[in-house]
């Protein structure tokens, strides 16, 4: 068995998809924002600039570049898995838009 189908699994889809898009956020402070304090300065940026949802947005397309390798690949059950956790983004994304950030 190759390492392609040992990721045909569907929670390896679900985590990798969840933690894909941290890794990104963490690499949008890196280059662009490094010299905020990360946590604490990042996030207080982001919120007070009504940033948030925005970033959330970017860092969770790189889901994209996942689910087209699952697809490249034939490797279904990881596919549906990023997409379940593309869902869960989508919700975050929905929670921080209405309820955290202030309205305009």
């Amino acid at each position: 068995m190759n390492w392609v189908r040992r990721l045909d699994k569907f929670w390896i889809g679900l985590v990798i998809g969840l933690i894909f898009p941290m890794i990104m956020f963490f690499l949008y402070w890196l280059f662009f924002h490094n010299y905020l304090s990360f946590p604490r300065g990042f996030y207080r940026y982001l919120f007070n600039g009504v940033l948030l949802s925005s970033v959330i947005k970017i860092c969770g397309i790189g889901n994209l570049l996942l689910f087209y390798f699952g697809l490249n690949k034939k490797i279904d059950s990881f596919s549906k898995g990023i997409i379940v956790s593309v869902f869960a983004y989508v919700a975050l994304v929905a929670y921080v838009t209405y309820y955290m950030e202030p309205a305009l």
